[in-house]
């Protein structure tokens, strides 16, 4: 929503209420409090994604930091939360007035409140700030796993043989300053609800296509090494690379797929409001549901993550307070018959990329 910050100064946060003393309805009281709960599920499924990719390493180095930095900051997005909540339930007032200011965006200055209350209103802009860095983050985060995965295509000769540490740091610094000033742009108002909506639906088609151009070429590049349908000599290590390459990329496409139906739903969200496709009275339920999938989000992730990759599922059902326990109870027979079987099919499958080395 659009507040005066000066009579000449309008910012943006991403709320669409405030001063609202709800908290005394009943039906408003159970919502929050399953809103809670739900918040709480997500920042431990959060942690168990995060730890378990840095414990069970199943990519290179620099797709993992960029992977467990991006969904780590969805912690940003739940203190950002923590510090607006006061003031959207009227807690704490942002001006000398008790009226209920609700929007998401406006140019109309007679509705926006004006802040007077400079101290106390310093987390409700630090907070809003945070979470407009977020939103920015969740879009630098798909924006950086491509480029990782490009550069691991172009280095496929030995980009896992070299971890290259330097690179993913840097797609990290130089995705985090665009971040920061997207944020103070977007949170001073510079760029309005339509900008947003066209560079982020932009961003979002351009990253799609990438990411299928990518599965498309090292599938390829993959086939064609094993099929030795080319002349050119590789090492193993190009070979492996290649494999690697579109093995990522396809455990990386249910993922993907989850995200980015996220981030359509949320901006079609912001497009039924900009178009004003429904009637007014609609558009607190709008709102509500857009910050539902920015803020709640890991509930659908994180388990399309896990579950992607065998052992992170494992891990992740490990986790769970009622199912972890039948798995931490299995009989250790058939966990040295995973153990053995595993190992005895990445051994064939070493012995494979030799004798391909070899022959060629």
């Amino acid at each position: 929503m659009n507040l005066l910050l000066t009579d000449d100064i309008v910012i943006w946060i991403p709320i669409h209420e405030i001063n609202n003393p709800a908290y005394t309805n009943m039906n408003y009281l159970i919502f929050n409090v399953v809103y809670l709960l739900l918040l709480f599920i997500s920042a431990y499924f959060t942690v168990i994604l995060v730890m378990t990719s840095w414990r069970i390493r199943k990519f290179h180095k620099n797709m993992t930091i960029c992977f467990s930095f991006y969904f780590g900051a969805w912690f940003e997005c739940w203190l950002g939360l923590v510090l607006v909540w006061p003031y959207k339930n009227g807690l704490v007032l942002v001006e000398d007035t008790h009226m209920k200011f609700t929007n998401f965006e406006t140019s109309d200055r007679t509705i926006m409140a004006h802040i007077t209350k400079y101290p106390e209103t310093t987390c409700l802009l630090f907070g809003s700030f945070l979470i407009w860095h977020y939103l920015a983050s969740t879009v630098a985060g798909m924006c950086n796993f491509v480029i990782e995965r490009a550069i691991a295509s172009f280095f496929f000769s030995d980009y896992e043989k070299k971890q290259r540490s330097y690179l993913g740091y840097t797609l990290l610094a130089t995705s985090q300053c665009c971040c920061i000033q997207g944020s103070i742009l977007v949170f001073f108002y510079f760029f309005s609800l339509k900008p947003v909506l066209i560079i982020s639906t932009i961003l979002l088609s351009c990253v799609i296509l990438t990411f299928f151009l990518l599965l498309q070429y090292n599938t390829s590049l993959r086939n064609r090494l094993d099929l030795k349908q080319i002349e050119l000599s590789y090492s193993l290590a190009a070979r492996f690379q290649a494999a690697e390459n579109a093995r990522s990329l396809k455990l990386a496409v249910f993922v993907f797929a989850v995200i980015c139906c996220i981030f359509v739903l949320a901006i079609s969200t912001m497009g039924i409001l900009f178009l004003q496709l429904l009637p007014d009275y609609y558009d607190v339920a709008i709102m509500t549901i857009f910050e539902c999938l920015v803020s709640l989000n890991p509930l659908f992730i994180v388990p399309a993550a896990m579950f992607s990759v065998p052992e992170w599922k494992i891990a992740f059902y490990k986790h769970m307070p009622f199912v972890g326990r039948r798995h931490r109870h299995r009989n250790p027979d058939s966990k040295i018959m995973d153990h053995d079987l595993r190992v005895s099919m990445e051994t064939n499958l070493y012995f494979v990329q030799l004798e391909d080395a070899w022959r060629s």
